[in-house]
Order: C-alpha cells, then structure tokens, then sequence
C-alpha cells in the first residue's frame, strides 16, 4: 500500500503519519511545507510542496493507492478569520490535484461540527457545542464545508472520518466504537477520541477500505 499524506507534521497527521508507519505493508510520502521537520525512516519519502499549486501537488500524488487529506492552513491561522477562506481553497486545490494525478482514493481528515446530536440538530448548532470551541469556528466551518464539497464529487471514492468532539493527544488504547452520521457519547456524556486512536482508525480505513462515499466517525 502506498500512500500520499498531505499535511504529515500538523497536529493529526503526525499521529498519522507514526500510525502509518507502524505498518510494515505502507509506504508513505509525507507532503509538507518543511520537509526539515521530518526524521529520516524505512517507508517515508519526504516531499515539499505548495499545495496550492496544483500541478506539482499531483505530480507528487501520482502513482500512489489512496491520498490522506490532513491539510490545515496552520496554527497561526487557527483563530484567524481568514482561515474559513484558507481552508476552503485548500480542499479544492487538494482534490483537484488527486483527480489530476489518477489516485481515486481520497480520505479526509474531518471535523465533529456536522454530526448529528441527540436532539437532531448539527454539533455545531446544538446545547451540546461547547463554548471553548468559539475562537476556531471559521476554521472548523472550513472543515465542514469540506464534507459538503466532497458530498458533490462526482467521481472519486472519498472517505471523510468525523472525530468526536474532543480530539486531543493521549493513548492508542484499539478500543473505540464507530459511528457514521450520530455523534458517539462515553458513558459520562463525553464526546471524545484520542489522536492516537483517531490516526488508528484512518489508517484501517486506508489498509482494509470498508466505507465509501461517504462520512463516518470514531469515539469512545
């Protein structure tokens, strides 16, 4: 299995990026701003790119099985209002690119505000949203608009895998429960899932595909 991963040193796909590796059937190109930032490894071929350019972004995708889409504008971006715009320019260069290079496979790296909640409303637009989150949500709307934007593609067998809402570094403990449209609730109400066990889930999807074209998500 080779696969491009796009966005291998931001806060998600670092985790998936050592997931990745611990797999001795992938093989990964690490496409990234600063290739500096990023050890020497058996698997792991380091390329830069400007993901807004979009003939070397598929150059650099070409002859791979499956692209992982973790690109963000970055954190100093994070509370920026012009990361709504950042963010949605980069998925249309990113999935222009993979169309461009031949890759059908496209999964994408997502976000919890679209999911449902027990009172049927959007996370985003329920009681359960939690107020911490108010700062980034031009960039989390811009994650969202990717769903709605892969939701119109036409051709390519796209995977976008919603983390609960809490997403945050901790353990890789292989026990998480799936969902798809809902979002997943522990037993004390949270709506959580650690980095580690998120990049787990994506890279099962991208070794042993069982969803296609469409959304689903992981929680405790």
């Amino acid at each position: 299995m080779k696969a491009a991963l796009i966005g291998a040193t931001g806060f998600v796909g670092e985790s998936i990026l050592n997931e990745a590796l611990r797999h001795e059937d992938v093989e990964v190109t690490a496409v990234v701003r600063n290739t500096g930032k990023l050890a020497p490894y058996a698997r792991l071929t380091a390329v830069s790119c400007d993901i807004h350019d979009i003939d070397a972004l598929a150059a650099a995708l070409a002859g791979h099985d499956a692209v992982i889409h973790a690109y963000h504008p970055g954190r100093a971006y994070i509370t920026d209002p012009k990361v709504y715009e950042m963010s949605i320019a980069g998925h249309k260069a990113v999935i222009a690119a993979v169309k461009r290079a031949g890759v059908e496979r496209l999964l994408c790296v997502g976000g919890a505000a679209s999911l449902k909640t027990p009172e049927g409303a959007q996370y985003i637009d329920s009681s359960h949203w939690d107020p911490a989150f108010d700062p980034y949500k031009p960039a989390i709307l811009g994650t969202r608009a990717l769903y709605y934007e892969l939701e119109e593609e036409p051709t390519l067998d796209w995977v976008f895998l919603a983390p609960s809402a809490w997403l945050r570094p901790g353990e890789r403990t292989g026990t998480f429960r799936y969902g798809k449209d809902d979002m997943l609730f522990d037993a004390e109400g949270n709506s959580r899932i650690s980095n580690e066990d998120y990049a787990l889930a994506m890279i099962e999807e991208l070794r042993h595909p069982s969803h296609h074209r469409e959304r689903f998500t992981v929680g405790y």
